[in-house]
């Protein structure tokens, strides 16, 4: 049954996302503009999930070469990756003896791990780079963009977001290395980065979670205890392969500590409740983001917490953005509300990636909400206003349009027509784009009338 299920809705996704097979033959017929950074890469076998191919990357600004290096590329996504002809990439730097090397792409800070998103469902083009901006904006790490073309084994393929990978690092997250010895009492505690996600792929299949890559929430998705749980936590940072078991047991025991205090009827205690174990200013800040954009994927999937040495667990930094911003296929009966996204259990319950319990019961203290609140009027007042929202959106929805970057995409891929999930929509990117700008501020009034009701 369950396989039938998947084959069904793979078919019925195929349908929604088909294209024309003429855009596998486009040759680029607009020249290039000479002041976009142009990436040229090539691999001499086929660029797959895993493992990482062998390539040369160049990137040609203002008709000369501004970088240039080995690298091993694979293609990133579940989703994405599986149903979108436009691919996106991850690629590290590398050096001649095929050995990780960290260098400045573009202006960045020095690193060695990079993406390559190529937006296509999303016919803004923008989504990512416009939460990331206003994360960044609000004082919460992002991961930097720049906007680029790409051209792969000497196929266009159109707009793309050069972005920062997120992990450990002065220039990313800031949290303290963790070596395999590191096991005292003081650097035990830090740092570390898990991840609420799939594994790999599209489809529920919880073989996919074990021992060695992650661990399971005590808790469902109700605040129970049960061993039946759904949550599962990735360790990111260490890698798998670094992690050791007392590391192991360590972070475990303190997600735990956490659930187990915010589930217990004296969770408002000062002394033994949720708060000696969260940093609550970005927990607040995480549930800000997520819901102004509305992003389904939010506090589920795609959903990173960090904990450094001697400090709290953080939430954050955001990641992927693709389906918010009012997105055709936000809640499960398709239709598109101004709701807020941590009760999405009560409009999915049967989806296979729930909510946490940790957001209902966090708005449930008084204390929490009240902060929440004077934060968001404190936003709303300045970094978060209309006019602030609507001067990011215009200045990077300029840049990509007068560079041309808007007109040589959609000549590669001729979608504006197509229904595309999450952009079912049809019509120009004029259009999209001013009905993000038109949703977004819509959807921060109906919170500026709702929060004071959570």
């Amino acid at each position: 049954m369950k396989l039938l299920l998947t084959l069904t809705l793979f078919i019925v996704w195929g349908l929604l996302n088909c294209n024309s097979s003429h855009q596998k033959d486009y040759a680029l017929q607009t020249p290039k503009n000479k002041n976009v950074p142009y990436i040229i890469i090539k691999s001499t076998k086929e660029i797959v999930d895993d493992p990482k191919r062998i390539a040369e990357i160049k990137i040609v600004l203002k008709d000369s070469t501004v970088f240039q290096s080995p690298i091993g590329i694979e293609l990133r996504g579940a989703t994405s990756q599986m149903f979108y002809e436009k691919k996106s990439y991850g690629f590290d730097l590398r050096n001649v003896k095929d050995e990780s090397s960290a260098a400045s792409l573009l202006g960045f800070p020095k690193n060695s791990a990079w993406v390559l998103h190529g937006p296509y469902g999303d016919k803004t083009l923008l989504r990512n780079t416009v939460a990331y901006q206003l994360s960044n904006d609000i004082g919460r790490y992002a991961a930097r963009t720049k906007f680029v073309e790409l051209e792969i084994n000497g196929e266009y393929l159109g707009f793309y977001i050069l972005m920062e990978k997120l992990k450990q690092d002065n220039d990313r997250i800031k949290i303290a290395k963790l070596s395999k010895n590191d096991t005292t009492a003081e650097k035990i505690t830090g740092g570390y980065i898990l991840k609420i996600d799939k594994t790999v792929g599209n489809d529920r299949n919880d073989s996919d979670y074990n021992e060695e890559n992650s661990f399971t929430s005590q808790y469902d998705a109700k605040g129970k205890l049960s061993k039946r749980s759904k949550t599962h936590f990735l360790y990111e940072y260490p890698k798998v392969k670094n992690i050791n078991p007392i590391q192991r047991k360590y972070i475990q025991n303190y997600i735990s500590a956490f659930e187990s205090s915010l589930a217990a009827e004296n969770f408002k205690d000062g002394e033994k409740g949720y708060q000696n174990y969260i940093d609550v200013d970005s927990f607040i800040d995480f549930f800000i983001l997520t819901e102004l954009m509305q992003n389904h994927d939010g506090y589920r999937l795609s959903t990173y917490l960090q904990k450094d040495r001697g400090q709290k667990l953080q939430m954050g930094p955001i990641w992927d953005f693709d389906i918010a911003f009012g997105s055709d296929n936000g809640f499960c009966d398709g239709m598109n509300r101004h709701a807020w996204v941590f009760q999405y259990n009560q409009y999915c319950s049967g989806d296979a990636w729930l909510v946490p319990f940790w957001w209902k019961r966090l708005v449930s203290d008084e204390a929490f909400k009240n902060k929440l609140i004077i934060r968001w009027k404190a936003l709303r007042a300045k970094q978060l206003s209309d006019n602030q929202l609507d001067r990011t959106i215009d200045g990077f929805n300029k840049e990509i349009t007068e560079k041309g970057m808007v007109t040589r995409n959609f000549e590669r891929w001729d979608i504006l027509n197509e229904r595309i999930t999450p952009n079912s929509s049809k019509g120009s990117h004029e259009k999209e784009i001013s009905r993000m700008k038109s949703w977004l501020k819509e959807h921060a009034h109906w919170i500026d009338e709702n929060i004071e009701r959570l």
